[in-house]
């Protein structure tokens, strides 16, 4: 069941669309960027195909395969992007349907989740005033192009 007035869930019936279109998808999951704008290359944001709100509520087949999308995602984006690190988290207060971020730091941001969280509101202020540039969703979609033929290779 899909939710009229949830983001995830507008982006699923295909109201909304992700740069790059989708990147993977399982029987219960799917991967896509951000939506665009986007902050930063590669910042993905895994879902849960059905419309849920607390973690305690998936199913048994759904909580094991979030463990494989999780990991191959973060694998693709290392080969990808080769980020220093890659956080993945969960907060759920403004879109309610379960979601995880999924955020490569590379060398140049601020280490420390924290850190990266501000530097990450800092930059989506500083895009509103018109004083720093978004990611393209050309280069969204050439992203995407590279992580679903990752995703291909390594898991075909």
């Amino acid at each position: 069941m899909l939710v009229e007035d949830c983001l995830a869930c507008n982006l699923l019936a295909g109201k909304l669309k992700a740069p790059g279109g989708v990147i993977y998808k399982d029987n219960y999951w799917i991967v896509e960027h951000s939506l665009s704008p986007a902050l930063l290359r590669g910042y993905l944001i895994i879902k849960l195909k059905r419309h849920c709100e607390h973690l305690a509520e998936l199913t048994p087949e759904e909580a094991i395969a979030l463990g494989t999308v999780i990991q191959k995602t973060c694998f693709a984006l290392s080969r990808v992007i080769n980020p220093a690190k890659i956080h993945v988290s969960s907060w759920g207060e403004q879109v309610k349907h379960i979601h995880f971020h999924v955020i490569p730091r590379t060398s140049d941001l601020p280490v420390g989740s924290l850190k990266l969280l501000i530097y990450l509101q800092i930059k989506k202020l500083l895009n509103k005033l018109g004083l720093s540039k978004w990611v393209s969703e050309e280069e969204a979609a050439e992203v995407a192009a590279q992580l679903r033929q990752e995703l291909e290779n390594e898991y075909s």
